[in-house]
């Protein structure tokens, strides 16, 4: 038996609550959709307590801080408000590095106290049972959990998604918080006024969001005039933003050429060809000779390099018989992401070639074996074809299904041409897909 001992000070009760609540990715995951939870229900909560209330008339401004809260649903509020705070102050202390006041006057700290001090405090004063609490403003610690969680919930169901799709996401959730605040704030305020219901406040949120304007709803009171004029301020400060970062993705992801379709992955055959640099004559020889035969004609052929088109390849790449067939996307055979976005693991084949021109060979091959390793394990079943260019390296990728050593190629053709002459030529002439 081995005493295993912690060298990093994970012995101490913090440093075991961090590892859980922070460092440890499966347990910070389900804590992140734990506060995720409390913070929908309590905005759950509070459209229960809006639709079963009946606000008195008249005009007092009493009806803006006081609401009529039942004793069950007041429970839960405190409930829900007692296990958020005490989470946040714990994971503020596991996260704490020396600046207490960054930490407290961080605009999610900030929220959860004006949303959860006044429910534990009525605990104690129960006469403040039924003063207005703001618990909407909860949707957006719900946006925040969102954001922090996003990420590991995709490193926790193994499946890797876009920067496109994680700004698209935190786009649509701004957009809901920023209709559901104005929505549950209107209502609110105008409990003094015309007593609008939700259904009203959503159909006058929406009217207003989308510059239509028919006035048939509007506020009367100036607090919900300039709650109003506050919210418009906000959604043309923050939705910009959001927006401008969404283009910019969109332009890059362009750029980048996209992805490869998972439908038309499997619903049509490609290849996959990794190069480290795309030249012309290197292309244009690899598709006359990859669609001389006439079994291939229908495949596609998904090019995945680290750099940018250049000019004569993207001018090639136009020709419409080469743009039906050729799809270009720029990345790198060594990031998972890169190679989902060419659907490695359905290709019929991978094809790795090193660039005729480089200098040094060595370094060359070296890429080469890595981006190999990296296809193979992210797609061990499909077809290796893998093109070396000194014989010492071909051991490292013994796994591949063909591997081509350029030197070892050469050097037997200059042998076989001193037994006898002309031979390079005519294996020169045989392996060229004769064009008439």
């Amino acid at each position: 038996r081995v005493q295993v001992e912690f060298y990093m000070n994970e012995n101490t009760f913090k440093e075991r609550l961090k590892l859980f609540f922070i460092k440890n990715q499966r347990s910070s995951l389900r804590i992140r959709l734990f506060n995720f939870s409390l913070k929908l229900l309590s905005c759950l909560l509070y459209i229960i307590r809006v639709l079963l209330e009946n606000p008195s008339q008249g005009n007092e401004w009493s009806h803006i801080f006081w609401v009529n809260r039942s004793l069950p649903l007041w429970g839960l509020q405190v409930s829900v408000a007692l296990i958020s705070l005490f989470e946040t102050i714990l994971l503020g202390y596991l996260s704490y590095k020396g600046n207490i006041w960054e930490q407290i006057l961080r605009i999610p700290f900030i929220l959860e106290i004006i949303n959860a001090v006044p429910f534990i405090i009525s605990i104690f004063w129960p006469s403040l049972r039924n003063l207005f609490v703001p618990v909407f403003l909860n949707c957006w610690l719900a946006k925040h959990a969102l954001e922090n969680m996003i990420n590991d919930l995709h490193r926790a169901i193994q499946r890797t998604q876009s920067a496109m799709f994680n700004q698209v996401l935190i786009l649509i959730s701004t957009l809901l918080c920023l209709i559901f605040t104005c929505i549950c704030g209107i209502q609110h305020l105008e409990r003094i006024g015309k007593k609008l219901n939700l259904f009203d406040s959503l159909y006058f949120c929406i009217v207003t969001f989308s510059t239509v304007g028919f006035g048939d709803v509007t506020p009367e009171t100036w607090s919900s005039k300039l709650f109003v004029v506050a919210m418009i301020c906000v959604a043309l400060v923050v939705l910009p933003i959001q927006f401008e970062q969404l283009a910019y993705l969109w332009m890059e992801r362009q750029k980048s050429g996209g992805n490869y379709s998972r439908h038309r992955a499997q619903t049509e055959k490609h290849v996959v060809l990794c190069v480290s640099s795309l030249k012309i004559d290197l292309l244009m020889d690899f598709l006359n000779e990859f669609y001389a035969h006439p079994r291939l004609q229908d495949y596609y052929v998904v090019i995945l390099c680290p750099t940018e088109m250049d000019v004569q390849v993207r001018r090639v790449l136009q020709i419409p018989m080469w743009s039906q067939r050729v799809i270009y996307l720029q990345g790198s055979a060594l990031k998972d992401q890169d190679l989902l976005r060419a659907k490695m693991d359905d290709a019929e084949a991978c094809f790795i070639l090193s660039s005729r021109c480089e200098v040094d060979r060595t370094s060359s091959d070296h890429q080469t074996i890595l981006r190999a390793w990296a296809v193979k394990d992210f797609a061990p079943n499909c077809p290796l074809y893998v093109q070396i260019l000194k014989p010492e390296n071909k051991f490292h990728i013994k796994f591949a299904d063909h591997v081509v050593c350029e030197e070892e190629f050469k050097y037997a053709m200059l042998a076989l041409n001193c037994i006898c002459p002309a031979t390079s030529t005519l294996i020169t002439l045989l392996v060229h897909t004769s064009r008439g």
